[in-house]
């Protein structure tokens, strides 16, 4: 037997490599840097020209963004030629010794974070620029604002209304743009503005919605594809009012994350009278 710690540590001996997982909803993405695709787990890694930049530790690590480079024509890169993905891609990276006896025995993850977006420098490279997990939840933001609005993310922590319960299914008809139409959305017996459509279950394409105009839905950004024919899940919106949407839609006042009876004048730069 062959260890990975002896490996590691051998100058003749040492051939390591990286396997790269992207998820993004229910789509994966995986590649190696080795030359060959490898089967790691019951999981094949396509070989492909990957490189990235230093891994940092410590502090720096928070602030600093790894650049991860590969082929233009990436199939995960693709997703960001036009409109990109509404959810956010997780990317996980692990080094392996070639030689380890038994085979890939020993995997050590050498990063866990996001795809923050990706770049296109050239005709021939895309860039995916990367932050662990560590300086994802490292920022430091007030948790509330003092505003009559709710605070909280629609559906979220805080909100806790379940999606499911104000969704409805529909196929889109027509695309004009931004603006998709949905049959029966005008009939759902709640606005969508301010909600969200989402590509069939689990998928990550999702978008907001901007307005509503009968079974007309004006998006923030187009679909990557054309989503005419296809299963469409639209997800009630909310204006985040405690006397508006949060009582009349959703009965979830005692939830409500604002602070609705803030006096809108400031006595002290307007007076009281």
């Amino acid at each position: 037997m062959t260890s990975f710690a002896t490996l590691e540590a051998s100058r003749e001996d040492s051939r390591p490599f990286e396997i790269y997982a992207i998820t993004l909803g229910i789509l994966s993405y995986r590649f190696t840097s080795d030359p060959v695709d490898v089967v790691v787990g019951g999981l094949t890694y396509t070989a492909s020209p990957i490189r990235r930049g230093s891994i940092a530790s410590g502090q720096a690590e928070r602030r600093r963004i790894l650049a991860v480079k590969v082929p233009y024509d990436n199939p995960f890169a693709q997703l960001f030629v036009g409109p990109p993905p509404g959810a956010r891609a997780r990317i996980v990276i692990t080094r392996l010794q070639r030689d380890e006896v038994p085979t890939f025995n020993t995997q050590r993850k050498l990063f866990d974070g996001a795809v923050m977006s990706v770049q296109f420098p050239d005709a021939i490279t895309a860039e995916l620029q990367t932050q662990s997990r560590e300086a994802l939840v490292g920022r430091h933001m007030p948790r509330y604002s003092q505003m009559g609005m709710c605070n909280h993310t629609l559906y979220g922590p805080g909100c806790d209304v379940v999606a499911d319960a104000f969704k409805f299914t529909g196929t889109v008809s027509a695309v004009n743009g931004r603006t998709i139409t949905v049959p029966g959305a005008s009939g759902a017996g709640f606005s969508f503005k301010g909600g969200f459509v989402r590509l069939g279950s689990g998928s990550p394409d999702f978008r907001l919605v901007l307005s509503q105009a009968g079974n007309d839905l004006t998006l923030l950004l187009p679909f990557m594809q054309s989503p005419v024919g296809a299963s469409i899940d639209c997800f009630a919106g909310c204006n985040h009012l405690a006397t508006g949407d949060c009582a009349s839609v959703f009965d979830n006042v005692i939830r409500n994350g604002g602070f609705p009876f803030v006096p809108s004048r400031n006595i002290f730069t307007k007076g009281v009278l």
